[in-house]
């Protein structure tokens, strides 16, 4: 007896649980959503449903990270948290990269012109979102070929279209494209912007935080320098 009591609870419970998920999945079909297939306050639980099928890179109390790629370019996938609560989103470059500038390109064709021109970057503003996009050089390695461009030698006298650069330099670039809760974004100008609310990872989606560049420069006997760019 015991024993059927037993099973009986189990499988209200497994019937229960299949009642909540086909719910979730019948609101999300139909659902507006404020980055790929979530809404804010999401819990994280809720986002990994969504996320289904992509393997976790990092998990945290207020970040979930998946490994994937945006407009060709490989790219973290990040979600952050308060209270569970899921407030910001998107794609940072998790290393300077040949194409980091493809993102902001696409972020431009999604959405079209931005709200805003910044110092560093693009925004948009929604009803419900603040989203941002830009792409900066990080990584320039100096003499790492054989040859450079010259200013033309016998052709000098002609106006030579030269490549930007020189076979010699090689310019890698970061990007992110990021949404933020406008209800928390406006949270945070009330606040006046008050930097120790952010996560480190907040900071990267807000562009606040961007990697520091370097310049890496070939040296004779195959040595290389690398400096710190101001």
């Amino acid at each position: 007896m015991k024993k059927i009591m037993f099973f009986g609870v189990m499988l209200s419970v497994f019937f229960t649980g299949c009642a909540n998920l086909s719910t979730i999945l019948s609101e999300d079909a139909n659902a507006t959503y404020n980055f790929r297939k979530t809404r804010w306050g999401f819990t994280q639980e809720r986002v990994e449903l969504t996320e289904q099928g992509n393997r976790i890179h990092f998990r945290q109390r207020d970040v979930l990270i998946y490994k994937s790629s945006i407009a060709g370019v490989p790219a973290l996938l990040v979600y952050t948290f308060k209270d569970n609560k899921l407030r910001t989103a998107g794609y940072v470059t998790q290393k300077p990269l040949k194409a980091a500038e493809n993102i902001t390109k696409h972020s431009q064709e999604v959405l079209g012109p931005p709200t805003s021109v910044l110092a560093d970057g693009m925004m948009w503003k929604t009803l419900n979102s603040i989203i941002y996009s830009h792409s900066y050089t990080s990584h320039v390695t100096v003499g790492s070929s054989t040859y450079r461009n010259t200013t033309g030698g016998v052709l000098s006298h002609l106006p030579l279209n030269l490549p930007k650069g020189s076979p010699g330099n090689i310019t890698r670039s970061d990007g992110v494209w990021s949404y933020i809760d406008r209800a928390f974004y406006n949270e945070l100008q009330e606040m006046n912007y008050p930097l120790g609310e952010l996560s480190f990872y907040e900071k990267l989606l807000f562009g606040i935080v961007q990697r520091r560049g370097v310049s890496v420069f070939g040296m004779e006997g195959g040595r290389s320098v690398t400096i710190p760019n101001q």
